[in-house]
Formats: structure tokens, sequence, C-alpha cells
């Protein structure tokens, strides 16, 4: 997988939690609670060390980690059973993260701990949790990202401090759980081809319907993601799950392509993208990305493949993610219950879905595909002004 790089412009610290003693630095009925101590400090001989120090973390466990480590394409055939796809619900979704668990050694007699999480060296934009035992569990961290975090142990006639220590997260896709939702994940945190450049993590999701989201769940996405646009791409909705706190998009969107007809629809197979609605759909759902208002966006279909991985392919192809990335980010679909039934994953692939990046690299005039899919959108009617503004919100510099 690529090398992580330090990124110039500091990113949204996407954490949260889970303490040992106390419910302080979490979501908390609803809201996200920061337990910062503010206290004079005296100074002390660090006596604190961290197991944690200068480690890479992987956030994905079992499958899904294997198959993320050392990605090949159609490699998620090998963790299908012998019955796929006729089980078309074989499988809970294996996306929940593995928490990330902090741990330190001091000397005894601390009664309580203020740890400061940051993804800055100096620590000037860090959330702080409040914990009584030695250990701390922080969740929904980014991909592909140093962190940085100072203990200080609180003691009845002093204060300690700790030096600052770091920890990487590996360069792996960050899955997200949402409980009630299927097939859930960030489609940011991978680099451009050209290495300068990388997607932005925290502002597109991906995943299934919300029809049985729990209050958790909905709690989740408003709170600790803080969406704030569902892009419903299935046609005929009322109303979001999300109720009007969140902008609700709604079109019948097209998906993948034919070699004869382009870009078409669930609704019917034979009309070209070219046409009415589906044209228009396709249209709406790409400028929806170019309004910085819109942002966190979460998309979704039925199941979170075929029309939200032809929009994310779209996206990120844009955005000059490279092929490998583009497959991989599909093809974990596979490791849903939602996404996984009904189709065997080579046909899904080496049909469908290769279709549609063949289709992309027919604008062959131009050198990349990330400049093949500008002149796709172009020509479809998204404006230069609108591609140049997607760029804008959802890419940052990286140093070389």
């Amino acid at each position: 997988m690529r090398k992580m790089r330090k990124m110039k412009k500091w990113l949204p610290i996407a954490l949260s939690a889970t303490l040992v003693g106390v419910s302080v630095g979490g979501i908390m009925n609803g809201q996200f609670v920061s337990a910062a101590v503010e206290t004079d400090y005296t100074a002390y001989t660090a006596t604190i060390s961290s197991s944690t120090e200068k480690k890479t973390i992987p956030l994905l466990s079992g499958d899904i980690l294997e198959f993320a480590s050392a990605y090949k394409k159609l490699s998620s055939e090998k963790y299908l059973p012998s019955t796929y796809p006729k089980e078309s619900t074989y499988r809970e979704d294996d996306f929940a993260p593995t928490p990330m668990t902090l741990e330190w050694d001091n000397e005894e007699g601390a009664l309580y701990y203020t740890v400061k999480v940051a993804t800055n060296s100096d620590l000037s934009d860090a959330v702080s949790y409040l914990t009584f035992e030695p250990s701390i569990e922080l969740s929904d961290l980014y991909m592909g990202t140093e962190y940085y975090y100072q203990i200080i142990a609180k003691y009845s006639d002093k204060i300690v401090k700790s030096c600052i220590f770091n920890f990487e997260t590996a360069y792996l896709p960050r899955t997200i759980s949402i409980e009630g939702v299927s097939n859930t994940r960030d489609i940011g945190g991978y680099y451009t081809v050209d290495g300068t450049k990388r997607v932005r993590q925290g502002m597109i999701y991906r995943g299934a319907h919300m029809e049985n989201m729990t209050q958790a769940g909905k709690n989740a996405f408003l709170y600790t993601y803080k969406i704030k646009t569902d892009l419903d791409l299935r046609g005929s909705r009322g109303i979001s799950p999300l109720g009007d706190a969140v902008n609700f998009v709604n079109v019948s969107a097209p998906y993948y392509v034919s070699e004869e007809h382009g870009i078409c629809s669930t609704a019917d197979s034979s009309t070209s993208f070219w046409s009415g609605t589906y044209k228009d759909a396709l249209i709406k759902e790409i400028k929806t990305f170019a309004d910085p208002e819109n942002y966190p966006i979460y998309i979704h279909c039925s199941l979170g493949r075929d029309r939200t991985g032809t929009l994310a392919f779209l996206i990120n192809a844009l955005l000059g993610v490279g092929e490998q990335e583009l497959y991989m980010d599909y093809e974990l679909t596979f490791f849903s219950q939602a996404g996984c039934g009904g189709e065997y994953v080579s046909s899904m692939i080496n049909v469908p879905f290769t279709n549609l990046y063949k289709m992309i690299n027919a604008y062959g005039f131009k050198t990349t595909l990330a400049a093949r899919t500008e002149a796709f959108l172009l020509d479809l009617g998204i404006t230069q002004a609108e591609i140049d503004s997607i760029r804008s919100i959802m890419l940052e510099e990286v140093d070389a």
C-alpha cells in the first residue's frame, strides 16, 4: 500500500472515545462532549511512557483487513462461501472499524488522567478526554493519518505531563459502522495518482438505504459524522429518514454502463445517458458536490452498490484516484450484507463496472483518468467552474 505522507492542512479530527470509568469525551445524549481540564501546570519530570508510541495501527480486522492489505482485483471472491450468491444475505457487515487503544504506564496514585489527541504535533487543536484508568479507546479515526497525543496525570499533590507521543493509522479504507445501515464507508483518504494531493476524509460517505436505521444510527449520522445532505439515488422518495435537519436530494439515478448505450438506469436499461430523465439525474447528482454548503454528504441507493458505486467512481476518478483504489472501493461492497447478494463478484466487476471504466477511458485525447472523467462530465453538461469547485472542496495538498 502507499506510504503515508504528512498533510499540510489539518483535517478536523474524526474520533470519539470510549472511556473507562467516566462517560465524558464522546457522544452523550446525542451531543459530542469534550472533557478539557483547565489548570496551571507545575513542572515535573515526565514519568509516563506509552506502549503505542510510533506504531502503525490497522483500523480493520479479520477478512476485510486481509483483503484490503493485499488487494488484487476479484480477490474478494475467496472470502465468499460456496453457496454464494444463492444465499443473498449470507453474512453480516464486516465494516465495523477496530477501535484504537491507547495505554500508558506511570507511577501509582493518579486520581485521573486527561488525554489530548490531535493531528498536529503542537496539539493546538487537540480534543481532550478524561479517564480514571491508564487507557482509552479511540474510534472513528481517519485512515493513513498521523496522530499526536499527550497524557496528563493528576495526583493529589502534583500534575505530571508526558511528552508528546504519536501513532499512525494504516493506509487502509476507512469503514464506518451505523446501526441499522449496511455497506457504509468514507470514500476519502486516497492519494491521487501523481501523489501531490489526497481526497479529504469526513466529507462523503457511501452506503445502503436507511429505512432500518435505529435511533443510535440516526444520532451517529447527525452528530458523529455531521451529515448535512442525504443524496438518495432511488427516486420518488418523500423525505429523508434523517429528518428536516438535512438537505434532501432525491434523484432516479443512472448506473454503470453498457457498451451500446452509455450509463443506464434501473428503470430503462435501453436509455442512453444523453437523453431525458437519467441525464438530468446524473447532472443533479454531480452538481450536489459543487456546493460546499452540502458537506458532509451521505450518498446511497438500496444496496449501496450499483447506483452508489457509479457515483463514487465518477467523483473519485475526477479527483485523481487510481485504478486499484477505485476497484477496491467498489469491491468492498461484497463484505456487506446489503451489497453482496444476487450477483457473482466476477460478473459485476468484469462487465458493468469495468465497462464504466472503459467508457471514461474512451475519452482518450486526455492523458489521465482524471482528465478523461472531466471531459466526460463537461460533455454531460457539468461546468468547468463546478468541476473546479468539487476539486477545491475535496482535495488537499500533501508533502512530497
